[in-house]
């Protein structure tokens, strides 16, 4: 990218900066979805962290993307092949997923979910097995107070989903959690899901947003997220777009690139 693009592209940026959710933590510079990556996404900035959810064989909750262990069990791990839901959260506590991390559990994460003033890091909690929604609510409302979810703008986790389903079953369970709809391209159906289950973040890839989007977002009362910026022109175009919060693999670099583009 030329100088000349650069200052044109900056032109055109919002003064406002969104939120940088660390994607599985700061997957890009720690192994993903592990309490190193997630306290690696705290010290580097993260406003909020991001962790998927599996459910295991025996009914525990799995924080891994993946819906088997094959693609990030490290070489020398003691069990490097196998579906999550196939395996016991005894088994599962033997993986090593890089740099000799574990699989953590959702307590775990939420642990690490702190900066080193003490203050919470909100966490966005993906549902990626619909069944593990239960185990969810169930870990949300043994770790956090009723008082803990009084101010919407201020919760301390957000239950994340591609599917309706779960995110159906926590409106009618927890009403007080947020909830965030999310989807690679949105269309009518994703639109009217949104407005029924009254979400209050959605969430959109970069790369199949639109100005629509943006607008839709906004006239429904939602907050908009843009995920994944895993390169400058994909970070960019969602500065462009305008979000609320933006979904980053690295959020030291996307601070530094958002730095030299936003004046504060």
């Amino acid at each position: 990218m030329t100088a000349t693009t650069q200052d044109r592209d900056a032109a055109r940026i919002q003064v406002r900066r969104p939120q940088l959710v660390g994607h599985r933590g700061a997957a890009e510079v720690e192994p993903e979805n592990t309490i190193r990556s997630f306290r690696r996404g705290v010290v580097d900035g993260s406003a909020w962290l991001e962790c998927d959810v599996h459910l295991s064989a025996d009914g525990h909750d799995v924080i891994i993307h993946d819906a088997t262990i094959d693609r990030t069990a490290q070489a020398d791990s003691p069990l490097r092949t196998g579906s999550v839901a196939e395996l016991t959260r005894a088994q599962l506590d033997r993986v090593l997923v890089g740099a000799d991390e574990h699989i953590p559990t959702l307590v775990e994460v939420l642990d690490a979910a702190v900066d080193p003033d003490g203050a919470r890091i909100p966490l966005l909690v993906e549902i990626k097995a619909p069944a593990a929604v239960g185990i969810v609510l169930e870990v949300l409302a043994g770790y956090f107070e009723p008082d803990d979810w009084q101010d919407p703008s201020a919760a301390p986790a957000c239950l994340l989903s591609f599917h309706e389903e779960p995110l159906q079953v926590a409106a009618a369970e927890a009403p007080q959690i947020p909830l965030m709809r999310t989807t690679t391209a949105t269309s009518p159906e994703f639109w009217d899901s949104v407005a029924q289950v009254k979400v209050a973040h959605v969430g959109v890839r970069i790369a199949d947003a639109r100005e629509g989007d943006v607008q839709r977002a906004r006239e429904l009362g939602a907050a908009l997220n843009l995920w994944t910026a895993r390169s400058e022109e994909e970070l960019l175009r969602a500065l462009e777009l305008g979000c609320d919060t933006l979904t980053v693999d690295d959020p030291a670099w996307a601070r530094r690139l958002i730095d030299a583009q936003v004046q504060a």
